[in-house]
């Protein structure tokens, strides 16, 4: 071609009533379009029935169209919706790769119910760029429901974005089923790539918004998801408290140990209404990730969640730190047994197993005779996560492992929290698991 195509028109074709194709829809579209190359679609003539195909030529030359202007997209059958959305999909790819950057117009006035939904479906299918634009004739209807010859108008179709959007914002939706809110905030940013009316916009902005914080949160990027909340504190205040007992969790043990002279570096766990809410946290954290089926991050997350509980524990109770134990706050039988392990070789730490007993062997602690009871349980799952590629072995954590043994700790570790709450050592706030694809409930 001489000249470069910047606009290309997908044009369904049907068949006038008495042959005159001048006085017809698709004339009209041609001639307001003004397209630099059209595709034709059409009907292939049958054993009894002519089909649109016939009039092609006729179309051709009342629009000025050389022979390499246009092509023709035949349908076999044009009552297949199937076959004609395949047919469709398939001639929009091959015009995005030899036309890149043309705009692409599609006007489904004419042709088979079949044909127009196909269109439509297929150019709402389309995500190259620029999109794909509907157009539709209009004009009033005579008898036989056909557009009257001087009352045609070129009509843009409103609103067709917003049904892109929403295309999208079900990718979200299954999306957040999974707990992916990272993959449901980009498929939220790809629906807002467009022009979209101002309500459905702004719903799809707080969705995002929301998204991209439980996605941090998540990550236990907690500044981030705390400054995402703050927009919407009103309908969200409860995870803002939930998030501000996180962050002192973690702001405590994130620093450095402190000098003897200054305050303990677990200090400020004293001042948080529910320090505990921390290991709840972290155990919806792995219920999550089991949900992905990432099983080992899962393990590796009750892991942590158990080793927390006891962290807590030894330091709300005892004021003892396992990652530099004070030996004059243990019993002397394991005063003796640290002090070998502190030779010079820095702060004395204690790992799960024995700073749970630890905690067992300390005078009035309230979860002694637990700590005894279960500890054979703990053993148990410690055996299976040190079997596992995230810890020490190589041992692939799989879902039957996981619904076998590794939930095993989730129930040990809520089991103790249970237990603090009993005792009244501990008087939880409520916490949940997060929200899936009720987030997008107002988008319908």
């Amino acid at each position: 071609m001489s000249q470069p195509v910047r606009r290309v028109l997908v044009l369904n074709v049907g068949k006038p009533m008495d042959g005159n194709v001048a006085d017809r829809p698709e004339a009209f579209a041609l001639r307001e379009a003004r397209p630099d190359y059209v595709v034709f679609v059409c009907s292939v003539p049958g054993d009894t029935q002519t089909g649109s195909l016939d009039f092609v030529a006729e179309y051709a030359a009342l629009a000025g169209l050389a022979p390499e202007r246009y092509d023709v997209l035949t349908l076999t059958d044009p009552d297949d919706l199937v076959r004609c959305y395949e047919a469709l999909v398939a001639r929009f790819a091959e015009l995005r790769q030899r036309f890149p950057g043309a705009e692409i117009l599609a006007d489904y006035t004419a042709g088979t119910k079949s044909m127009s939904a196909a269109l439509v479906l297929a150019a709402l299918d389309n995500e190259g760029s620029p999109e794909v634009q509907l157009r539709l004739v209009r004009g009033a209807r005579g008898r036989q429901a056909t557009v009257i010859p001087g009352t045609e108008s070129f009509a843009p179709v409103s609103g067709v974005h917003d049904v892109r959007a929403r295309r999208f914002a079900g990718l979200a939706r299954s999306a957040l089923e999974r707990f992916d809110y990272a993959e449901a905030a980009a498929m939220l940013d790809e629906a807002m790539r467009r022009e979209l009316s101002p309500a459905l916009r702004s719903q799809l902005e707080r969705a995002r918004n929301l998204c991209r914080a439980f996605d941090a949160w998540d990550r236990y990027e907690l500044p981030a998801a705390i400054r995402l909340f703050e927009l919407y504190r009103r309908d969200w205040h409860r995870q803002l408290g939930i998030l501000e007992q996180l962050a002192g969790v973690v702001q405590a043990f994130s620093s450095e140990p402190a000098p003897s002279t200054a305050e303990p570096r677990l200090a400020a766990l004293d001042r948080l209404r529910d320090p505990y809410l921390a290991v709840e946290d972290v155990l919806f954290n792995a219920e999550r990730r089991a949900a992905q089926a990432r099983y080992d991050d899962a393990m590796a997350r009750v892991y942590r969640a158990l080793e927390l509980f006891v962290q807590l524990r030894l330091w709300l109770g005892h004021r003892i730190d396992t990652a530099d134990v004070d030996l004059a706050r243990v019993p002397e039988e394991w005063r003796a047994r640290l002090a070998a392990r502190d030779r010079g070789n820095g702060p004395v730490r204690l790992a799960l197993v024995q700073a749970w007993d630890l905690l067992a062997d300390l005078p009035a602690e309230p979860l002694a005779d637990w700590l005894r009871a279960e500890r054979g349980r703990l053993l148990d799952w410690t055996k299976h996560r040190n079997a596992s590629l995230l810890a020490h072995g190589f041992s692939p954590v799989t879902a039957a492992v996981w619904q076998q043994h590794g939930q095993a700790g989730l129930a040990l570790c809520r089991a103790g929290l249970a237990e603090l709450a009993a005792r009244q050592v501990r008087r939880p706030l409520q916490h949940g698991q997060f929200p899936r694809a009720e987030l997008l409930s107002g988008l319908g």
